[in-house]
C-alpha cells in the first residue's frame, strides 16, 4: 500500500493520509454486516443481563493524639494502611459471616461457601480516595440489599480495626513495661559496681579529669600553682607530705635547668608564658611558622635555583622559624616546670663538670623521692614514676654514665609491676563508667517509648487516638450501575470501532492501486497520465470496410489489376521524407483544400468514380446514404469493378502509401486495403464524444509527453497492461486518435495481442479476410511478398488489426517478420501505436518491448495490484518504459471485480 513517506510537505502528507482514510468507505458493506451483527449481540446480552445497583460508604482515617511513633507521612501512610485494610475487608471469615447473616448466593452457597466467598468478593470494591479517606462498595441485583450489606461491611472493617488497634497497643505497653524494669535493673547494678571501684580506689574520684593518673598542671614553690607534667605522670595531684613535695619542686628545677641549657634561644631573664595553655599555643604557632615557611622554600625551589636570591631569602625564614620552634618548645618545657622566666646565668653552654653536677643532684632527688613514696605506701607507683623519669631526664639531658648507671639499677619488677597496676586500674575504671552511661541511655529510651506506649494504649482503650470513622455513609441507590442500556450501548461502542478497525485493517493491507499517490509511492515508474472514470457508453455500431478497389482476391489468387503508380521522383509520389501520401492534385489523392478526408463536406471522387452510382459522388468519410449494402456487394462480385465509370465502390484514397525499392522496382511495402464509412456518426471518433474535458487533457498530456519523447523522429509506442482487463484497448485507441487529432501526424493503431484481439470490435470494424494482420505476417513467412494493408480511419488515421476475436495465425508475433513489419510502418508514419498484450503470464509483451521505441504501462485504478505493476515492470525492464497510465480514476475510491477480458471502456 501506499505510504505518506513519499510525499514533500506536511499539507501534502495530510491530504495523503485523509485520502488513505477515505477508502474506509469501500468497505461499508462488511462494516454494516459487522456491526449489524454486533449490535444484534449487544441487545441479546443487554436484554439477558440483570440490573446490577452499587451502594458506597466512605470511611476516614484520623489520629487525634499524636504519640509520635508513626513518623511517616499521610501518603506513606495510605500506601501502608490501604492494603491492610483491603486484605481485612475481603477476608474469607469476614465476608462468610456476611453472607450468612443476608442469605446471599444461596445456589452457591448450597455447593460451598468457598463458592460463595468468591462470588462475593466480585462485587465488594475497595479504593483508596485521597491519602486518609476510603471507599467500601457492594453491588447486588437488590438496591435495599446492596446499602445494607455495604453499611455491615464498613462497621465489620472499623470494628476490627479498633481491635487490632487496642491489642496492639496493650502489647507494646506491656512490654515496654517490662524493659523498663530490665533497663533499671541495669542501671543500679552498673552504678553499684561503679560504687565499689571507688571504694577500693579512692585516687579515683566522680567528675572530668577526675583519674588519679590523668596529666594536670601542679604548683612547684608557689602556692595554687600547677604541677610539672612530669610529676603528674607519677604521683598523686596534690601530696600530703611537704618533704616530698619540695623535693618534687627542686627536681623539675634540675631537669629545667638541663632542658633550657640545650636550648640556644632561650635569653636569660627573658619573661615565659604565663600557663602550659599560652606556651603550647605559642609552640604550635612556632610549629605553624616553620611549615609554612618550609612550602614556601619548597616553591621557591621548583621555580628557581638554590642560589637565587629568592631561594636564599626563604631558607633564612627557615631557619629562623626553626630557632623560633625551640625556644618555643623550651619555655613550653620551663614553664611546665613552674618557672616564670629563664634562670639567669644558667641558659648558657653549660660546662660538662656543670652538667655532671645538676644530674648527679637530679639522681640523687629522685632516690630521696622513691624512699619517701616507699616509706608512704606508694613504693610501686614512685618506683615506676622513678624509671619512667629516669630515661626521659637522661634522654632530654644526655646524662652521664653514672646518671644513667643510677637508673638502671633501679629494680625492673618493681617498674612492670607499677605500671600493670595503673593499666588495670585506669581500664577498669573506663570499663564501669561506659556501662553506667549506657545503661542510663538505655533506660532514657526505654522510659520515653514507654511513656508513648502508655498514651497509645490509654488512647486506644478510649477511642481518642486512632480510629476510622464514617465519613459518608451507605446510601440506597437510585440509578442502576450497570444497566441493560449501558450493556447495550458498551456492545454498540465496541462494535463499531472492531469495525472501523477491521476496515482500516483491510485498506493498511490492500495494495491495490487507486489514484496517483499510490503510483508515486512505489518508486517505479513515472506516471504519466491519470484517464478519470468515463461514463457508460454503448459499443460502437458495427460497421463494414469501404474497400479501397474491386472484390476482395480470393486465398492465394492475385489482386485484379491496378493502374501503377507514379515513379519515385514523379508527380504522386511522396517526397523525400513524406513517403506516405502522394501529393495533392495528382490522381488517387483529394483536391487541395477539399474537405474529402476529414470535414464531412461533399467532395468528387478521383478518377471520376462515385459511389452508388450517384452523379454528385461524396466522400467515403461524408457520405450520406449507408454503404454496407456496398460494401457486402463489392465482396461478392467476381469481376473487379476498379476504375469502371459508375461503378459501386470508389477508390478512397491513394491506393499505395509508398513504393520500396528504387526507380526500377515499384512493389508497394504499405497500402490502404478500405476505409471506414459512417454516414450516421463519426466513426470510430464516437470514442471521444462525451468524453469529459478532464479525460481529453489527459490524453493531450500524455500526447505532450510522446512529442516530446519523438523529437521529430517516428516512434513506435506499445501499450500494455499487467494483467487482462485493464483497459489498455481503449487507451491505446483512444490515444492514436488523440495523436492524429486535427492530422497533427499520421497515426497508425497496430494489434498487437494476437492471442486475444480487441481492436476492431472495440472500433466497431468488420474487416475482410486477407486485412488480418496476423493473416499478412503468415504469407510473408511463406514466402509472398506483399505490400502491409491498413484500414483508413481518417485522413490522419490507420488501423492494422484482426477482424475476429481469435487470431489467424497467433503465432507471427514471435517471427522476424513481425520486428520487420514494425520497422517498415515507421518509416511511413509518424506515431506507431500498438494494443500490446497483458505482461504477465506470458512473454508477448517483451517481444513488443524488442520491436518498439517505447512502452505505456496501462494500470486501471480499483483493480491493478501495486505487486503486479511491480512484477510487470521488473519483466519489462526500465530500459523502454516510459512510464504509467493510471485508467479509470474515480472520483472515490471503489472496490471493482477483475474480468477475465478486456473491457472496451476505460
Amino acid at each position: 500500500m501506499s505510504s505518506l513517506s513519499t510525499e514533500s510537505t506536511p499539507r501534502e502528507r495530510l491530504d495523503r493520509a485523509i485520502s488513505v482514510l477515505g477508502r474506509v468507505r469501500m468497505y461499508w458493506r462488511g462494516m454494516a454486516a459487522m456491526i449489524a451483527v454486533g449490535l444484534s449481540i449487544s441487545l441479546a446480552l443487554a436484554l439477558a443481563t440483570k440490573r446490577v445497583w452499587r451502594s458506597e460508604a466512605t470511611i476516614l482515617y484520623r489520629e487525634t493524639i499524636q504519640t509520635g511513633r508513626d513518623p511517616q507521612s499521610s501518603t506513606a501512610r495510605a500506601a501502608r494502611l490501604g492494603p491492610k485494610l483491603k486484605d481485612a475487608l475481603i477476608a474469607r471469615g469476614t465476608l462468610a459471616g456476611v453472607i450468612e447473616a443476608f442469605g446471599l448466593y444461596p445456589e452457591k452457597t448450597a455447593r460451598s461457601m468457598v463458592e460463595a466467598v468468591e462470588e462475593m468478593k466480585n462485587h465488594v470494591g475497595f479504593r483508596a480516595q485521597s491519602s486518609d479517606t476510603y471507599v467500601i462498595s457492594f453491588t447486588h441485583d437488590d438496591p435495599r440489599v446492596a446499602q445494607e450489606v455495604a453499611a455491615r461491611l464498613t462497621q465489620i472493617l472499623i470494628d476490627d480495626y479498633r481491635r487490632d488497634s487496642l491489642g496492639a497497643a496493650t502489647m507494646t505497653r506491656d512490654f515496654l513495661r517490662r524493659e523498663l524494669a530490665e533497663a533499671s535493673a541495669k542501671v543500679d547494678e552498673a552504678s553499684r559496681a561503679l560504687a565499689t571501684f571507688l571504694a577500693k580506689n579512692p585516687q579515683f574520684q566522680w567528675g572530668l579529669n577526675d583519674s588519679p593518673y590523668a596529666p594536670a598542671p601542679q604548683p612547684l614553690g608557689l602556692p595554687g600553682a600547677p604541677a610539672p607534667a612530669a610529676a603528674r605522670a607519677s604521683q598523686p595531684p596534690r601530696p600530703m607530705d611537704p618533704q616530698l613535695a619540695a623535693l618534687e619542686r627542686q627536681l623539675a628545677r634540675v631537669e629545667a635547668l638541663l632542658g633550657v641549657a640545650r636550648s640556644p634561644a632561650a635569653a636569660p631573664g627573658q619573661p615565659l608564658p604565663p600557663s602550659v595553655v599560652d606556651a603550647q599555643r605559642a609552640r604550635d604557632a612556632a610549629a605553624a611558622a616553620l611549615a609554612s615557611a618550609e612550602a614556601a622554600l619548597a616553591e621557591k625551589l621548583s621555580t628557581v635555583t638554590p642560589i637565587h636570591p629568592d631561594a636564599i631569602a626563604a631558607k633564612r625564614r627557615v631557619e629562623a622559624a626553626r630557632s623560633q620552634l625551640a625556644a618555643a618548645e623550651s619555655a613550653l618545657g620551663l614553664v611546665r616546670a613552674g618557672l616564670t622566666e629563664v634562670p639567669r646565668g644558667e641558659a648558657g653552654e653549660l660546662t660538662p663538670s656543670r652538667r655532671a653536677a645538676l644530674s648527679a643532684e637530679r639522681s640523687a632527688l629522685l632516690r630521696q623521692i622513691a624512699g619517701l613514696r616507699a616509706r608512704g605506701g606508694g613504693g610501686r607507683a614512685a618506683a615506676g614514676g622513678e624509671a619512667r623519669r629516669a630515661p626521659a631526664s637522661g634522654e632530654r639531658g644526655r646524662a652521664p654514665d653514672a646518671a644513667g648507671g643510677e637508673a638502671r639499677r633501679a629494680p625492673a619488677g618493681s617498674d612492670g609491676g607499677a605500671e600493670e597496676r595503673v593499666i588495670e586500674l585506669e581500664t577498669e575504671w573506663h570499663r564501669l563508667r561506659l556501662d553506667l552511661e549506657r545503661a542510663r541511655e538505655y533506660l532514657k529510651a526505654v522510659q520515653a517509648n514507654e511513656r508513648a506506649a502508655d498514651l497509645s494504649a490509654d488512647a486506644a482503650e478510649n477511642k481518642s487516638e486512632t480510629e476510622l470513622d464514617v465519613l459518608d455513609p451507605a446510601y440506597l441507590p437510585s440509578r442502576p450501575d450497570r444497566g441493560r442500556g449501558r450493556v447495550f450501548f458498551a456492545g454498540a461502542a465496541v462494535t463499531f470501532f472492531f469495525a472501523l478497525g477491521v476496515a482500516g485493517a483491510r485498506v493498511l493491507l490492500n495494495d491495490t492501486l487507486y489514484d496517483g499517490g499510490d503510483i508515486h509511492a512505489l518508486g517505479g515508474p513515472a506516471l504519466l497520465a491519470a484517464m478519470p472514470e468515463l461514463p457508460p457508453q454503448p459499443p460502437l455500431r458495427e460497421r463494414a470496410m469501404v474497400p479501397a478497389y474491386g472484390a476482395a482476391p480470393e486465398d492465394g489468387g492475385e489482386r485484379p489489376s491496378e493502374p501503377a503508380g507514379p515513379a519515385p521522383g514523379q508527380p504522386g509520389f511522396g517526397e523525400a521524407g513524406q513517403p506516405g501520401f502522394g501529393e495533392a492534385g495528382q490522381p488517387g489523392f483529394g483536391e487541395a483544400g477539399q474537405p474529402g478526408f476529414g470535414d464531412g463536406e461533399e467532395d468528387t471522387l478521383p478518377d471520376g468514380l462515385d459511389l452508388e452510382g450517384d452523379a454528385g459522388a461524396r466522400s467515403p468519410w461524408s457520405a450520406t446514404e449507408p454503404a454496407s449494402s456496398a460494401a457486402e456487394e463489392a465482396w461478392s462480385a467476381a469481376e473487379p469493378a476498379s476504375g469502371a465509370p459508375g461503378g459501386p465502390l470508389a477508390c478512397v484514397g491513394p491506393r499505395h502509401l509508398a513504393y520500396a525499392g528504387g526507380a526500377g522496382f515499384r512493389a508497394p511495402e504499405v497500402e490502404i486495403l478500405g476505409a471506414d464509412v459512417d454516414p450516421d456518426g463519426c466513426g470510430v471518433f464516437e470514442l471521444l464524444r462525451g468524453a469529459p474535458a478532464s479525460a481529453l487533457a489527459a490524453l493531450r498530456v500524455l500526447r505532450h509527453r510522446l512529442d516530446q519523447r519523438r523529437g521529430g523522429e517516428p516512434l513506435t509506442v506499445a501499450v500494455v497492461s499487467p494483467g487482462r482487463a485493464e483497459g489498455k484497448t481503449a487507451v491505446a485507441a483512444r490515444l492514436a486518435m488523440t495523436l492524429a487529432e486535427a492530422e497533427r501526424a499520421r497515426v497508425l493503431l497496430v494489434e498487437g495481442h494476437l492471442a486475444c484481439p480487441r481492436v476492431a470490435a472495440t472500433l466497431g470494424l468488420r474487416l475482410p479476410p486477407h486485412a488480418s494482420f496476423s493473416e499478412q505476417l503468415r504469407r510473408r513467412m511463406v514466402g509472398e511478398a506483399r505490400p502491409l494493408g491498413v484500414i483508413a480511419l481518417s485522413p490522419s488515421l490507420s488501423v492494422l488489426a484482426e477482424p475476429s476475436l481469435e487470431a489467424s495465425y497467433p503465432a507471427a508475433l514471435h517471427s522476424i517478420h513481425f520486428e520487420a513489419a514494425m520497422r517498415a510502418l515507421r518509416r511511413y508514419y509518424d506515431y506507431v501505436v500498438l494494443d500490446g498484450p497483458p505482461v504477465l503470464g506470458s512473454g508477448d509483451a517483451n517481444v513488443i518491448e524488442d520491436a518498439c521505441d517505447g512502452v505505456l504501462v496501462v494500470a486501471r485504478a480499483s483493480v491493478t495490484r501495486a505487486s503486479s505493476l511491480t512484477r510487470a515492470v521488473e519483466q519489462l525492464g526500465e530500459r523502454r518504459i516510459l512510464g504509467v497510465v493510471l485508467n479509470d480514476v474515480a472520483a472515490r475510491p471503489v472496490a471493482r471485480k477483475r474480468i477475465e477480458v478486456d473491457e472496451p471502456a476505460m
